[in-house]
């Protein structure tokens, strides 16, 4: 039997999931442009949330996995599997930039998660390092694989050079408007290391309930 945890991550996704296939297969079936293949690949991979749950014990706050359902739903779907890409010339920017934030959000939920193991907050400077790090270490990564698809699967996820470090650098951005929310909003608290709040914010989070790991 799944945790309850896993198994709440997996129903959060399933719509998603359903959403995503059905458009496909109509729009195929219509004769209009539609990856079946890549989006039976990406909605797998909307199952990574609960696996990472699954597999690191843990829990993820749901905020994270909406936006990452959502990042998987607007960017590599519609933007690859249905052609948005393509159609929108801005579109690709626009969704590397979200992903610096929602990257930039797992970082700190990794410091987090962190602090709370040794029961201390790390110096400001090493959470800010892991943060950015954090998305622009993805954003390179994600080039990598739009490349792999565009050769294996035939998509048109790049554009050249040029295309690719302004991918990058629209990614680095994200990581950075995401830590300036977090130190000037404290926002998202559900993610945020004690490293990187103001007293108050240290206060009300320390007084919540902690997940529980394993």
């Amino acid at each position: 039997m799944l945790p309850l945890v896993v198994r709440r991550s997996l129903l959060l996704a399933l719509p998603f999931q359903t959403g995503a296939l059905v458009l496909a297969l109509v729009l195929s079936a219509a004769g209009l442009p539609a990856q079946v293949l890549l989006t039976a690949l990406l909605v797998l991979s909307m199952w990574a949330p609960a696996a990472a749950e699954l597999v690191f014990r843990t829990t993820l706050p749901r905020a994270l996995q909406l936006h990452y359902l959502i990042f998987i739903t607007l960017g590599p779907y519609a933007g690859s599997a249905l052609n948005v890409y393509v159609a929108i010339a801005d579109w690709d920017t626009l969704i590397h930039f979200d992903s610096g934030v929602m990257l930039a959000w797992l970082g700190m939920l990794w410091v987090r998660r962190m602090e709370e193991r040794v029961n201390a907050a790390f110096p400001a400077w090493f959470a800010l390092a892991v943060i950015q790090l954090t998305a622009m270490a993805f954003a390179a990564a994600w080039e990598i694989c739009e490349f792999a698809s565009d050769q294996l699967i035939g998509t048109v996820s790049q554009g050249g050079l040029d295309d690719t470090m302004a991918d990058i650098m629209a990614g680095t951005m994200g990581g950075l408007f995401a830590i300036a929310l977090l130190l000037i909003l404290g926002r998202p608290r559900s993610l945020a290391p004690a490293s990187l709040l103001r007293a108050e914010y240290r206060d009300a989070i320390a007084e919540a309930p902690r997940p529980t790991d394993g």
